[in-house]
């Protein structure tokens, strides 16, 4: 705590500020708090915006190196190599994702790999943390992320390449990794066209070439978006299309006596389809279809995994006096098949759920204060029914250079078990380990409560603004869902074996601080998250860090037009995860640095590193059985190009 406590402070020593907002970006309209176009500085909810900008300074590949820096979000590099969140103590199974306000992949494995979530084409990505069951039903229970697509306005072509690497890490036989995309819209008429496409060509790494083993095996991802609208007026319909593909492989250990690899892959085919038909602030419906096709596994036990969700959303808004009411309803079904390729046995056979959902909401404005209050109710074809309230409240106190809103709220939430946690076989039996869902699972409840306040201060003879913010949560859960250790299971056949179980009860509790300072140049600013979990018999829950410390520095020259930032991210006092016998190391920093020059008004260039300090994992010490919360991902440095026609 005091090694903590020591480094907090000489980070808020050197940055005084996150999250700040000028006064010309304060009028930016969210939607994903209210379900509704609200101005973000009178959202009764708080939401973090990143904006396509930064997206882009931050990024060219996937979402994970987006999130990584944001505040309040912990992102962790899983068992398959791919990326999932975690907010508030949630993990991804409990944080719903979304894109343009539908869920990203199905409930049947709805912790989502940020790794398989493209940034092109991004306009704003809006946070909501904590409970948020009321407006987006299960899978919601520890907050949202909704990332919100550009919509083509005219004729543009863009095209962009990057290049990157390993250094000190690379594997022999492939050393440079590649990012290339093409962006492109037309209008004609009234009709909006718009597509792009993206390749993503990722080496891998290893820290010791003497053994097999790589920690970090190749991926190659492709990507494919189309989208078509049109507006009559007020009403509008719009499609949106997405094709993607990846393949993984990593070598895991030689088989005895042969030539032969044992091997980590998977190859994943993913197709979406979004149908929207909108009459502006008044109503919309949405439909998404959704096939998701998977063979992976070890090359010994390959498994094939379809996935397919189907769902129909509708929604009305309907103001009257002081009132913005909005009703909506869901209709939802999802199925997961899975077959064991070698042994040719059908493991989950057409399993399948329905649900049908409604949610009611009324935003109340009085004056500088909002009372915002919803119900939503869920019937699933299996678990019955379920019901969330929320209400919240914000207060508004204005004066000649400061900007104070309070918000506070308290609500339930509810989540089904999804079907990869009821039937879903996860085998790595050559590193020793399988995780197996539970036919017997049940919902999981929660009550939640925060209070916060946030306060803007632009001093009248300076060109600074200034913000802080502090929230502090609290989360009562009962039955949540979690992996345990089952130790008959694992003794008898030699294996860690975790099924996914209930616990009786769960606490979560914390406080998010942000502090931020900005100017026309410069932009500083440092968020600190405290949590606390506890399970059954006291346990801290696992991969949990007690302390974050998120900071960034950036700078803008004006007469180059080019920006330099760093950013810093710190999580002390790790849980560890299931079957560690000792801690080896429970913090970690990184750092990245990234630079971005306009060399004309065609020509972008950019150079950056990621884990600048190659801040990794050390195999030998989870190879002995003790935990190492360091990223597993080694020091990345890449070059890139874009243009404009």
């Amino acid at each position: 705590m005091n090694r903590s406590a020591a480094f907090l402070s000489a980070v808020v020593a050197v940055a005084p500020a996150i999250a700040a907002e000028p006064s010309d970006r304060l009028e930016r309209v969210v939607v994903t708090g209210t379900r509704t176009p609200t101005l973000l500085h009178d959202s009764p909810v708080k939401v973090d915006v990143v904006e396509g900008e930064e997206i882009a300074r931050l990024s060219k590949g996937t979402l994970r190196q987006v999130l990584e820096v944001m505040p309040g979000v912990v992102v962790r590099r899983n068992q398959k190599d791919g990326y999932n969140v975690q907010m508030g103590g949630f993990n991804g199974d409990h944080v719903l994702v979304l894109i343009n306000g539908q869920p990203v992949i199905s409930p049947t494995g709805s912790s989502v790999d940020l790794d398989q979530i493209s940034v092109n084409n991004i306009r704003q990505i809006e946070i909501v943390r904590g409970a948020a069951s009321v407006l987006y039903g299960s899978s919601a229970m520890g907050g949202v992320i909704n990332i919100i697509t550009d919509t083509p306005e005219g004729s543009a072509l863009t095209a962009d390449y990057e290049v990157s690497a390993f250094p000190g890490n690379a594997i022999d036989d492939e050393r440079w990794g590649h990012t290339a995309k093409i962006n492109a819209s037309t209008r004609w008429e009234q009709w909006r066209l718009g597509g792009s496409v993206q390749h993503i060509a990722n080496p891998g790494f290893e820290y010791d070439p003497d053994t097999v083993v790589q920690n970090g095996g190749a991926v190659d991802k492709d990507f494919a978006t189309l989208s078509v609208g049109r507006h009559w007026d007020d009403l509008q319909i719009r499609y949106n299309g997405q094709w993607f593909e990846e393949t993984k492989n990593k070598p895991q250990s030689a088989i005895p006596g042969q030539n032969a690899l044992i091997q980590y892959q998977s190859d994943v085919t993913q197709w979406q389809h979004d149908f929207r038909i909108e009459k502006s602030h008044q109503w919309h419906v949405n439909g998404r279809y959704l096939e998701h096709d998977e063979l992976s596994g070890n090359s010994n036990g390959l498994r094939q995994t379809d996935i397919l969700l189907a769902e129909l959303d509708a929604q009305w808004i309907v103001s009257s006096g002081a009132i913005e009411w909005v009703a909506g309803g869901v209709l939802h079904t999802d199925e997961l098949d899975q077959y064991r390729i070698d042994t040719g046995t059908t493991e989950v056979d057409n399993a399948s759920r329905d649900s049908a959902e409604a949610y009611l909401q009324a935003n109340w404005r009085t004056g500088d204060t909002q009372w915002l209050g919803g119900l939503r109710v869920q019937n699933d074809s299996d678990f019955g029914w379920h019901e969330a309230i929320k209400l919240s409240i914000s207060h508004v106190v204005k004066q000649q250079t400061l900007k104070w809103q309070w918000r506070g709220g308290v609500g339930s939430s509810y989540r089904v078990p999804n079907l990869k946690e009821r039937y879903y076989v996860f085998d790595h039996s050559n590193l020793g380990y399988m995780v197996l869902g539970n036919s017997a699972l049940v919902p999981e409840t929660a009550l939640s409560t925060n209070a916060g306040v946030e306060v803007i201060w632009e001093p009248a003879s300076s060109q600074w603004q200034f913000s802080g913010d502090i929230e502090l949560h609290h989360t009562e859960a009962e039955a949540f869902i979690t992996t345990q250790l089952d130790r008959e299971a694992s003794e008898e056949a030699g294996l860690d074996i975790s099924v996914y179980q209930n616990l009786e009860e769960a606490t979560l509790s914390g406080v998010d601080i942000s502090m931020s300072a900005r100017n026309l140049n410069w932009h500083w600013q440092v968020h600190y998250s405290y949590l606390q979990t506890e399970g059954e018999q006291g346990k801290r829950l696992t991969e949990r860090p007690r302390h974050v410390v998120k900071a960034s520095v950036s700078y803008d020259f004006d007469n180059v037009d080019s920006t330099l930032q760093t950013y810093l991210v710190y999580e002390g006092d790790v849980s560890p995860a299931q079957g560690y016998t000792d801690i080896g190391r429970d913090h970690f920093t990184t750092v990245n640095l990234v630079y971005q020059h306009h060399l004309t008004a065609h020509w972008q260039f950019r150079a950056g590193a990621e884990n600048l300090t190659d801040t990794h994992r050390d195999p030998a010490l989870t190879q002995s059985g003790r935990w190492d919360a360091r990223p597993v991902t080694a020091r990345r440095v890449y070059l890139g190009f874009g243009y404009r026609f």
